[in-house]
């Protein structure tokens, strides 16, 4: 009786984990574009996704965000590198033009910095057209809150999701909840801009 409880409470999680999931996974049609954007964060589960992106021809230039995190020791640098510039030596690693790469600036940690970020270099370099790249459960979240903040500019937002490895329900629960949070922060700053 008990392994048939077990059974039943892993098959439920398993439902909650795939329904919360695809709930939260959104990707459109994409077109060649002015640059692809690396959000910072996985880039082990990302930089493949960038880099067939790059490969294909989708863009020849790859924004890299910077969350400020540092992510391990790197024996040829001597020091713990941050989560951007990991993420900057594995697209070389895989055969991405060192050229083609661009490290934004940090601002702060999360999505809408992030998103901040490629505003400034959207503006300043006249980009009209950018692929987002985030894992699959937080595409939803991020494409949202990159449409709010270059909701002014003649930009075309496109993303695509990395697949990302097996969640555990408080990932998917927290990611509800920044979803929730950031709807709710964007309609307390400007309720005619978060009506969609």
């Amino acid at each position: 009786m008990a392994s048939a409880m077990t059974a039943l409470l892993l098959g439920a999680v398993a439902i909650f984990v795939a329904v919360g999931r695809s709930a939260l996974t959104v990707s459109l049609p994409l077109t060649r574009s002015d640059a692809i954007v690396l959000l910072a964060g996985s880039y082990e589960e990302r930089s493949p996704v960038v880099l067939s992106l790059y490969q294909a021809g989708y863009a020849g230039r790859i924004l890299l965000t910077d969350d400020g995190v540092r992510r391990g020791w790197s024996r040829e640098h001597q020091r713990n590198l941050y989560t951007n510039e990991w993420s900057e030596l594995d697209l070389v690693r895989r055969g991405a033009a060192r050229s083609a790469l661009v490290s934004l600036s940090f601002q702060k940690s999360g999505t809408v910095y992030d998103a901040l970020a490629v505003r400034d270099y959207v503006i300043k370099h006249t980009i009209h057209s950018i692929i987002l790249v985030t894992s699959d459960y937080h595409t939803r979240r991020s494409l949202w809150i990159f449409r709010r903040v270059l909701h002014d500019l003649p930009v075309t937002i496109g993303i695509l999701a990395a697949p990302s490895r097996a969640r555990l329900i408080p990932d998917i629960a927290l990611e509800y909840v920044k979803l929730a949070y950031y709807r709710l922060r964007f309609e307390l700053m400007d309720p005619q801009k978060s009506q969609s």
